[in-house]
């Protein structure tokens, strides 16, 4: 696989475009200074969150007020993605790799990774803005919002769609109840306000009224916008020979990073102050004991502890015998990374799709454990069984020699209760 179309290059006005950029905390967009209130409004605390990672409820009007653009919303229980700028900077806090949700005590709450914090605060205003740019397109995933997702390249695939449309037109109008609802799904309403956020694109809005959200009226690219997405889309859209320009081959979606480099690349020279990126912590592996509380029920829930080098495959035999279930049927575990995305590992025995792992290949040890992690465990896709299993602080943990069951509390339920 190459690095990108040899024949890529940027025009003299591009080039111009970047080197007379100016960068700030609202220039060219608003997206670092709000990126920024959004962070001091978590704390060093956190904030509460629901168990699919979503801001609580109460924080909703509050932090779209604090925001450069508070998106004015008549609607009588407003959830996070009834806010499109809010929902796209929840995207790219998970996606950015500063926060982690922390499950310890049953209820959820986002952090700051300190650490990692503490570049992020080093890093100059445009390589902030870059950096977030290079999450949105290639790390964030959109299921850390909620959304369905089809995994790697699909939001650079989303939003270079939508930019190609800006090839036959200055401006796009979204006139009818339709053309906004097709916003919703494509790029999304929380990646056409990011467009806005970056400075890329000038959006009409409609007055607001009574039972609507956000609705858009119309798209314009700005100056900065064109050349920035034109070469963006000249980079990942090459000439075919013959006049054709079509997007690269799809198998080159499947890691947008290596995709983007490129063009990645190519900007960088023109940005002076873009010199940095910020700094996030390996995966360490962990050889020592590590305690989980595997739930079945509220009433229902076991103790175990595993040292690094067990598989996940044996995790998976572990909690079983310990809810005095067999092994006869397939299971998959499941669990958001670092960056929102969701990482699937299945049972040896299935055929595993492009990039997931499987059980028995799997260490404790390898895997980017914190205490109030959780991993969800499905076994047996018939009768759907659903396996909470949180993770321990380590310093709880025992000196064990082999896979251990710790605790039980609550009788475990009949496995074929209609047999």
């Amino acid at each position: 696989m190459t690095d990108g179309p040899a024949d890529f290059s940027l025009t003299a006005t591009q080039i111009r475009a970047l080197e007379n950029q100016n960068f700030d905390h609202s220039v060219p967009g608003t997206i670092v200074r709000d990126f920024n209130v959004l962070l001091d409004r978590i704390g060093a605390q956190g904030i509460e969150v629901s168990p699919k990672h979503l801001l609580g409820l109460k924080y909703l009007k509050d932090f779209n007020q604090s925001l450069s653009r508070p998106q004015d919303v008549r609607l009588k229980r407003p959830l996070q993605k009834s806010y499109p700028t809010l929902n796209g900077l929840c995207l790219l806090l998970r996606g950015s790799g500063l926060t982690y949700t922390d499950g310890t005590g049953g209820k959820y709450r986002l952090k700051p990774d300190f650490a990692v914090l503490a570049s992020w605060r080093s890093l100059h205003p445009a390589e902030q803005y870059f950096y977030l740019l290079e999450t949105w397109l290639t790390r964030a995933r959109e299921e850390s919002i909620g959304e369905s997702s089809l995994g790697a390249g699909e939001i650079l695939l989303k939003v270079l769609g939508f930019l190609d449309r800006f090839e036959q037109r200055e401006r796009l109008s979204f006139n009818t109840p339709h053309d906004i609802d097709m916003l919703r799904y494509y790029p999304g309403l929380h990646n056409l306000a990011l467009l806005q956020s970056f400075g890329l694109v000038d959006i009409g809005i409609m007055p607001p009224a009574e039972g609507q959200g956000w609705r858009p009226t119309h798209a314009r690219l700005t100056a900065w916008g064109k050349a920035l997405t034109g070469s963006l889309v000249g980079a990942l859209k090459p000439d075919q020979g013959s006049g054709r320009r079509r997007f690269l081959p799809p198998d080159r979606w499947l890691d947008p990073e290596s995709a983007l480099n490129p063009w990645i690349v190519a900007i960088k020279r023109h940005i002076p102050a873009w010199r940095r990126g910020l700094d996030l912590p390996e995966p360490e592996y962990r050889a020592g004991a590590q305690p989980f509380k595997v739930t079945l029920s509220p009433r229902c829930w076991r103790r175990i502890a595993l040292r690094g080098s067990d598989t996940l495959d044996m995790m998976a035999h572990t909690l079983l015998d310990a809810f005095a279930f067999d092994h006869d049927h397939l299971y998959q575990f499941s669990y958001q990374d670092r960056h929102g995305g969701r990482i699937e590992i299945y049972h040896p025995g299935m055929e595993g799709e492009f990039g997931h792992a499987k059980a028995d290949e799997v260490h404790i040890g390898e895997l980017p454990l914190y205490p109030g992690m959780r991993i969800d465990f499905l076994y047996d896709f018939g009768a759907y069984w659903e396996f909470g299993i949180m993770v321990e602080d380590t310093k709880n943990a025992p000196s064990i020699d082999k896979p251990t069951l710790m605790e039980s509390h609550g009788e475990a339920p009949d496995q074929y209760p209609n047999y």
